[in-house]
């Protein structure tokens, strides 16, 4: 059943593309903090995976970036972040899956990459282990456990560890600390949870000022009025989780797969 803003936009973002690519979908999944959880229209995309039979061509490419362009899709968020591929390759994950069809539609980041340019996106990663634990089969097609393979677990800790020093770099202080703690939930259990969730998690296992430095984060995250993060704590934050993704991976079969406790 649609019930969200973002299932109801995801719902006409599956059907225009279908038009538009002429193709046949094996499922559109939606995924990010719209699947789990701490959407805010504020500030976060609308993410979703549509996942077709066949490759498409390159009309075909640009008949569904202008479908979902924002002025003839306006999306409910900051802005749509969407990735074609085929089940072919959703269902056998590697370190850099190659991909159809890149579009972001937020103002300040609009784009239209085409996959058959480019070696592979490890963004990607990410997006399947995210897809095939929780993401949202909008509208008819494969669920998600059979349209995405299981995601070996070293892959995925390296494409966090990529993420929290791009992040610590070039986002807000308060993603950088959030998508730590993320990252660090990951490092422990394999679950796989939304900034806030891991924000929370993580309160509960810290003290101050480590503590204090995540309810900032979290107040931010919230567009709640809030101190400034102090960088240099903010990095070395960072380092700490980077150290538990680096423990994990080297205490982690390597075969090894799924979102499991104690995995």
């Amino acid at each position: 059943m649609v019930e969200t803003e973002p299932e109801r936009y995801a719902l006409r973002v599956a059907s225009a593309t279908a038009a538009a690519s002429g193709s046949q979908l094996a499922g559109v999944y939606l995924h990010g903090s719209a699947a789990l959880g701490g959407f805010d229209a504020r500030r976060s995309d609308v993410d979703i995976l549509v996942v077709c039979d066949a490759p498409i061509k390159s009309a075909q490419q640009r008949a569904v970036a202008k479908a979902l362009s924002e002025q003839i899709l306006p999306c409910p968020g900051r802005g749509l972040e969407l990735s074609i591929v085929t089940l072919q390759v959703s269902q056998h994950p590697v370190a850099e899956p190659a991909f159809e069809l890149h579009l972001t539609t937020a103002p300040e980041d609009t784009k239209v990459i085409d996959g058959h340019q480019r070696g592979g996106d490890p963004d990607l990663v990410l997006h399947f282990a995210v897809c095939r634990r929780a993401g949202r089969l909008i509208g008819p097609g494969l669920p998600a456990a059979e349209a995405f393979g299981p995601v070996p677990g070293d892959l995925v800790a390296a494409q966090l560890a990529t993420e929290l020093r791009w992040g610590a770099e070039h986002a807000p202080d308060e993603y950088a600390v959030l998508n730590a703690c993320r990252a660090w939930r990951f490092a422990v259990d394999g679950a796989l949870v939304s900034k806030i969730d891991g924000g929370q998690w993580a309160l509960g296992r810290t003290r101050d000022p480590e503590r204090e430095l995540i309810k900032i984060a979290l107040d931010k995250q919230r567009s709640l009025p809030a101190a400034e993060l102090d960088r240099c704590a903010v990095k070395q934050f960072v380092r700490q989780a980077l150290t538990h993704l680096t423990r994990r991976r080297h205490n982690t079969n390597p075969a090894a797969s799924g979102f499991r406790p104690g995995w």
